[in-house]
């Protein structure tokens, strides 16, 4: 069987229960972030560990990616596999599927300077895509895929946001 097939079927089986059993559809998920030294941070969720730090030019020691690495990763990576899904789900089967994804920022705004935004300020991405499918079947499930994905959604879309502070140390199970 085909990885494409694999996916095709994976996600069939998938909307199958999710029809039959919304509730089954929920989920959540907690990561947990330690500042081990200086500004070198330890990440947990499940049994995924990643260690993120900022460069020395920064007060960090670069022991691991930052958090901006981590985020463009999501948003590339989710994209490339929404992409990945969609055409699989479509029957179609690429010969490669890449995602570039580029951002512009200024560091002016994580030190509160000159009213300048510490998010980006440009987010763009291009998919570079192989295959001999017609165009229009590939540029719907392309459509499908951008309406589709999680981190897409999530990095141009304004989502709640809410926190607390626990004075003391976390409660360990």
């Amino acid at each position: 069987m085909s990885s494409m097939q694999r996916i095709r079927d994976s996600f069939e089986r998938m909307q199958q229960v999710f029809a039959r059993r919304p509730a089954a559809a929920q989920a959540t998920a907690t990561m947990s972030a330690r500042i081990i030294d200086g500004l070198r941070c330890e990440t947990h969720e499940g049994d995924w560990r990643f260690v993120l730090d900022m460069p020395a030019e920064a007060g960090g020691t670069g022991a691991g990616p930052t958090p901006g690495v981590h985020g463009r990763a999501a948003l590339a990576s989710c994209l490339a596999m929404s992409y990945s899904i969609e055409l699989a789900r479509a029957g179609i089967e690429p010969r490669s599927i890449e995602v570039e994804l580029g951002v512009e920022f200024d560091n002016r705004g994580m030190l509160g300077m000159s009213n300048v935004s510490p998010g980006y300020l440009d987010v763009q991405h291009t998919l570079y895509l192989e295959c001999d499918a017609p165009r229009e079947a590939v540029e719907a499930a392309l459509e499908r895929a951008r309406h589709n994905s999680p981190y897409l959604h999530v990095f141009s879309t304004s989502q709640p946001v809410t926190g607390k502070v626990v004075f003391g140390p976390r409660p360990r199970a």
